[in-house]
């Protein structure tokens, strides 16, 4: 079985087209899985749905998914609620570019997607966006990671957070996004995975698309990291020219790569 994931695409047509472009070149795969964030916060959060519905992907939702179905619900994070006047006219710009159908497609959209190479939970592969109780609480990377991307660790493996929404999950192997950092972690005998960003320059200022491919080989999940170059000053000029609000926001990330 082999299952690749990517998460956070915002709407970046082209980071998409780049991983789905290498994809088409992986040997077979069971299963495609965008982990949440798909359309909010780029040039074209229409075409990047399209995409993956073309691409036959499966997905989870992510906190900007549910703040283009759901604009009514407030976020439930001090981060986004910070910027949610920003991020709101960021909602009300990308609605009518997607229309009903799509806004309909994701909110029917699962929390969580398991896939399940045996008989023993513990084998599951457990996919969601930010933990598997809710969108908003997020995992970060180990401790020493945090303090060289941060500054300080602001969450230890004694955090209440990932005990409250990881201790009472049965799969070893757990994958995610919502933080923009491209890492994997050790918690109490379980392996955090996060996959992301497919679409944004990550915390660490690496502006390539990803994917991450992961294979049952009887035992355990391999991981295989693939890096994708493309030209992101094209998104960066359609930003410019889409007339979505505090485009800049995005743009901005990319500039600091």
């Amino acid at each position: 079985m082999r299952i690749a994931v990517f998460s956070d695409i915002h709407g970046n047509i082209y980071a998409l087209d780049a991983v789905l472009e290498a994809l088409a070149h992986e040997p077979p795969l069971h299963a495609i899985v965008a982990a949440g964030d798909l359309a909010l916060g780029g040039s074209d959060p229409a075409g990047c749905i399209d995409r993956l519905r073309q691409a036959r992907a499966l997905a989870v939702y992510g906190n900007t998914d549910e703040y283009l179905f759901a604009p009514h619900k407030t976020p439930g994070d001090e981060l986004h609620l910070k910027k949610w006047d920003r991020l709101l006219a960021q909602v009300h710009w990308a609605r009518p570019l997607l229309g009903q159908e799509r806004i309909d497609w994701l909110a029917a959209l699962p929390l969580k997607i398991t896939f399940s190479p045996s008989a023993d939970p513990a084998d599951d592969l457990l996919i969601f966006h930010a933990n598997p109780l809710n969108i908003e609480d997020m995992i970060l990377p180990a401790p020493p990671t945090q303090l060289e991307l941060l500054g300080n660790a602001r969450q230890t493996d004694e955090d209440p957070i990932l005990a409250r929404v990881l201790e009472r999950v049965a799969p070893r192997t757990l994958v995610f996004g919502h933080v923009h950092f491209t890492s994997v972690r050790l918690w109490r005998g379980k392996k955090l995975v996060n996959v992301a960003p497919c679409s944004l320059p990550a915390l660490d200022k690496d502006p390539r698309a990803r994917y991450t491919l992961f294979e049952w080989d009887g035992h355990e999940w391999c991981i295989t990291r693939r890096y994708i170059d493309y030209d992101w000053q094209q998104e960066i000029k359609a930003l410019q020219a889409s007339g979505m609000p505090f485009f800049e926001d995005y743009t901005r990330t990319f500039a600091q790569s």
